[in-house]
């Protein structure tokens, strides 16, 4: 697939595919953001319980629905941070 000639390749299309940052502490952004490491997320949300009918839109507890609201309110943040989203 021929690129008009203003972009530039990030990758060289191999078989392997590319990558950006080695390593968790190699710092990347977008859109002229400032490069951060890795971000994580340290309040994950339960992967082992199952959602209730029962409750109020399907959840047992409102704690978790507070975990769902703070990893999604996390990850909104960091994509900010990284520049992907404005």
């Amino acid at each position: 697939m021929t690129q008009p000639t203003e972009y530039t390749q990030v990758f060289d299309n191999n078989s392997g595919g590319g990558q950006f940052g080695r390593t968790t502490s190699d710092k990347i952004a977008f859109y002229g953001s400032t490069p951060l490491a890795q971000p994580t997320i340290s309040s994950a949300v339960s992967t082992t319980s199952t959602i209730s009918t029962a409750g109020a839109w399907g959840f047992s507890t409102q704690a978790e629905i507070n975990q769902i609201v703070a990893a999604v309110s996390t990850m909104a943040y960091q994509l900010k941070q990284l520049g992907l989203v404005a």
